[in-house]
């Protein structure tokens, strides 16, 4: 049995050139990309907002797990190399570790961000500044996880 690198390892590699786009902010899910060699720049709404280069990072993942449009745009800062999946949702469910590790990858992100509205809000509880925005924050994240069990079926 193969382990969940060298599934990834096996997988096509597509190559981008410094500049190019991988992902478009609004575009149609389609291709998940786990990052080989190379450096990318992660932006919203034409704020940049990180910039990845360890090999082993999922990019794509949000647009197939939620069957939506890309949230963000993923841009080359150099010449870089990705293992590619082009039917990302069979994939995951064929290899459930991979899915497994993906997940990880996303709590890991909620976790962090919802550390940081819980330090923006303790930082700011004690000015004349209203936090509700913060606390408005918390809970909309806190109830977009609620789905049907019957969505498990699919």
């Amino acid at each position: 049995m193969e382990s969940n690198v060298e599934v990834i390892e096996n997988l096509p590699v597509k190559t981008f050139s410094a500049g190019e786009t991988l992902i478009e902010e609004g575009g149609l899910p389609g291709v998940l990309y786990f990052l080989k060699t190379g450096a990318v720049e992660i932006s919203k709404g034409g704020v940049s907002i990180a910039n990845v280069k360890e090999p082993g990072a999922v990019f794509g993942e949000m647009s197939v797990l939620l069957d939506s449009v890309h949230t963000a745009t993923v841009r080359t800062l150099g010449d870089s190399a990705f293992y590619a999946v082009d039917e990302p949702m069979e994939f995951l469910k064929e290899f459930p570790g991979i899915a497994a590790y993906v997940a990880t990858i996303l709590a890991r992100r909620m976790d962090a961000l919802n550390k940081y509205l819980v330090d923006m809000k303790s930082q700011f509880k004690d000015q004349n500044g209203d936090v509700w925005l913060v606390d408005e924050v918390l809970e909309a994240i806190m109830a977009k996880h609620f789905e049907p069990l019957n969505t498990l079926r699919k």
